[in-house]
């Protein structure tokens, strides 16, 4: 029984990825028809057609977000030491022009360097996630904080923003799939950040930021130290034994 359910949830997702990869082909025909059509349209027309458009790239951004899970979900994790301020910083630097143009403050505090265990490219894609949700949901003149530190035997990354924020009963569905508080979300962001942080044997949390906003803490595993080897016993030398002499 246990082998016949393992076998029908790696079909359900192999039949989810497959099926998000075929979806994206014709869409993106689709929209390129869009395309020409609205060179030749009249105004009412083209204003139609861009609606249309609009519908492709939400139907686009869900495809993606369920090929993103499907792979996610039947992920091999194969740890390697990650340098966890170096992935912050590049990832901030990646974001920061969409944070300039949408007038969000986007910074950054690592404690010196910081190493984590962790599945090869899963950062980078569990921190583009979490960006591209902070940047969406922060109004302009409002801020994005990513920090990352040691804690206890591992390491505790956090996206910090001041945005509006989510209840006590959104938090708690935040990380199920199809699960959005924005207009026309896709609601998978949070869920494939829930997942790559699980396969790795971390640990993911929603919070208030203090002030207002919402905070994504991380838990992940730190590296491990090596532990120093045991001196060899010294082998205890030989005592032939000798006779006792003789008493008087």
């Amino acid at each position: 029984m246990a082998a016949r359910l393992e076998a029908l949830v790696h079909g359900n997702r192999a039949m989810m990825a497959d099926v998000s990869h075929q979806l994206r082909t014709p869409l993106a025909a689709l929209r390129l028809r869009l395309d020409l059509l609205s060179q030749d349209s009249d105004e009412a027309t083209v204003s139609e057609l861009a609606g249309a458009q609009d519908e492709i790239v939400r139907l686009s951004r869900l495809v993606d977000g369920l090929l993103a899970v499907a792979r996610a979900e039947s992920v091999v994790v194969e740890p390697v030491d990650i340098s966890v301020n170096e992935v912050v910083h590049d990832r901030a630097a990646a974001w920061r022009p969409v944070a300039e143009e949408r007038d969000v403050g986007l910074a950054t505090r690592c404690a010196g360097q910081v190493v984590a265990r962790l599945g090869e490219g899963h950062l980078e894609q569990i921190l583009d996630n979490l960006l591209a949700n902070a940047l969406e949901a922060v109004p302009a003149g409002g801020h994005v904080r990513v920090s990352a530190a040691p804690s206890g035997q591992g390491i505790r990354v956090s996206v910090a923003d001041n945005g509006p924020g989510m209840s006590s009963q959104q938090q708690e569905a935040a990380f199920r799939r199809f699960a959005s508080t924005t207009p026309g979300g896709a609601g998978l962001g949070l869920a494939i950040v829930h997942r790559l942080v699980t396969s790795n044997g971390g640990a993911a949390a929603l919070s208030d930021t203090p002030g207002g906003g919402l905070t994504v803490v991380l838990d992940l595993p730190g590296h491990a130290p090596e532990r120093p080897r045991r001196p060899a016993a010294a082998t205890p030398e030989r005592v032939d034994s000798l006779p006792f002499p003789n008493r008087p």
